[in-house]
C-alpha cells in the first residue's frame, strides 16, 4: 500500500487542478464573478498545477508505472506532456486575466450599460485572448485526465469496466475541482454580498451532478466496494508457504511486550473501506451539498459556504480511499 501512495496522491492532485481550472473557465466565460475572484485564484491554481507537474515528474515517471505489470504500457509514455501543456497553456490566460480590467461581472456591466446608453460596446481583445488561452488550458487538462485514465485502466477489468473507470476520471475530477471552487467562491461572496447567486449556484451543481455521476459509474463498472479487478497472468503461478518457526526457535526482542508470532490484523478489511467510501465519498457530499444548494437559493452564503467546506473534506476523503482501493490490484 505504501508503494502505491504516491500514485494516488498524484491521481488525486491531478483531478483536483484539472477540475478546478475547468470550473473557474467556465466561471470566467459566464462573466458573472468578480475579477479579483478570477485573478487570484488562476494564479493558486497555477501554483498547484505546477506542484502536480513536478510531483509528476519525480513520483509517476514512465520508467516507475512500466514497474507495475497491469498497467497499460502504451500510455505511460505520453503522460508527460498534456500535463505540461496544460501549466503552460495556464501561464498566459492568467497573464491576460490580469490585464484585463473588464475581466468579471464588473466588465460586463459597464457593456451593458454601454449599449443602454445606446452606444456599441468595444470588443475586447483581451477577452477572446483570454477565452482561446483558457479553451486550450481546459483541452490540455482533459487530455492529461484521459491519458492517466487510459494508463490505469486495465485495473478495472475488460469489457465496460474500463470504460466506466475512464469515465470516472473525468467526474471525479469536476467533483473535487469544482467543490474546491465553489467553496473559494463562497468566501468571496462573504465581502460581496451583493453579488449573484447564480455562479455559486452553477458551480454546486456541477459538483452535485458530478458525484452522481461518479454513483453511477462505480455501479455500472462493479466497483463500489471492494478492490479493483486483478487481470489473471498467463502461466501457471508456484505459491510457496513459509514453515512458521517453532516456539524453541522464536527468540522475543528486548523489551518487546506483543508476542512475536502473534497475527497481525488490519484495523479495517477492505470492503469496510469498501463501505466507509461509499459513506464519505458519495453520501456525505450529497446530503451536504444538497443543503448546501439549497442555501444558497436561499441567500444563506455563510452557511452554505461551511457546508461546502465539509463537502471538500468528505469528497478528498473519499477520493483517495477509492484511487487507493483500485491500486490494490496493483
Amino acid at each position: 500500500m505504501l508503494q502505491t501512495l504516491p500514485l494516488v496522491l498524484f491521481i488525486v492532485m491531478t483531478e483536483v487542478s484539472v477540475g478546478s481550472v475547468c470550473v473557474l473557465v467556465l466561471l470566467d466565460w459566464r462573466n458573472e464573478v468578480k475579477r479579483g475572484f478570477l485573478t487570484s485564484y488562476a494564479i493558486i491554481y497555477l501554483v498547484l498545477v505546477g506542484l502536480t507537474y513536478l510531483f509528476q515528474q519525480n513520483f509517476s515517471t514512465p520508467e516507475l508505472l512500466n514497474t507495475y505489470a497491469h498497467l497499460d504500457k502504451t500510455w505511460t509514455g505520453s503522460q508527460s506532456l498534456p500535463l505540461l501543456l496544460f501549466f503552460l497553456f495556464l501561464i498566459p490566460y492568467s497573464f491576460f486575466l490580469l490585464l484585463d480590467k473588464n475581466a468579471g461581472v464588473d466588465g460586463r456591466e459597464r457593456a451593458e450599460k454601454t449599449r443602454a446608453e445606446g452606444k456599441a460596446p468595444r470588443t475586447s481583445v483581451l477577452r477572446l485572448l483570454r477565452l482561446i488561452s483558457g479553451a486550450a488550458t481546459v483541452l490540455a487538462g482533459l487530455a492529461t485526465l484521459f491519458v492517466m485514465a487510459m494508463i490505469y485502466r486495465p485495473l478495472a477489468g475488460e469489457s465496460f469496466g474500463g470504460v466506466f473507470a475512464v469515465v470516472g476520471f473525468f467526474a471525479a475530477a469536476f467533483a473535487l475541482g469544482g467543490v474546491l471552487t465553489a467553496m473559494w467562491l463562497g468566501h468571496w461572496y462573504l465581502v460581496t454580498p451583493a453579488l449573484s447567486e447564480r455562479p455559486l449556484l452553477f458551480s454546486t451543481t456541477i459538483v452535485l451532478l458530478a458525484i452522481l455521476a461518479q454513483v453511477v459509474f462505480a455501479l455500472l463498472g462493479g466497483s463500489m466496494i471492494g478492490t479493483a479487478h486483478v487481470p489473471a497472468t498467463s502461466g501457471a503461478t508456484n505459491v510457496a508457504t513459509a514453515t512458521p518457526p517453532s516456539h524453541s526457535e522464536i527468540k522475543p526482542a528486548p523489551g518487546q511486550v506483543k508476542p512475536v508470532d502473534a497475527p497481525v490484523v488490519t484495523p479495517l478489511s477492505t470492503d469496510a473501506i469498501g463501505w466507509l467510501r461509499i459513506l464519505v465519498g458519495f453520501v456525505m457530499p450529497l446530503v451536504l451539498g444538497g443543503l448546501a444548494w439549497k442555501l444558497v437559493r436561499d441567500r444563506s452564503f455563510q452557511s452554505a459556504t461551511g457546508m461546502l467546506y465539509l463537502v471538500v473534506v468528505c469528497t478528498l476523503a473519499g477520493e483517495a480511499m477509492a484511487r487507493g482501493l483500485f491500486l490494490v490490484g496493483l
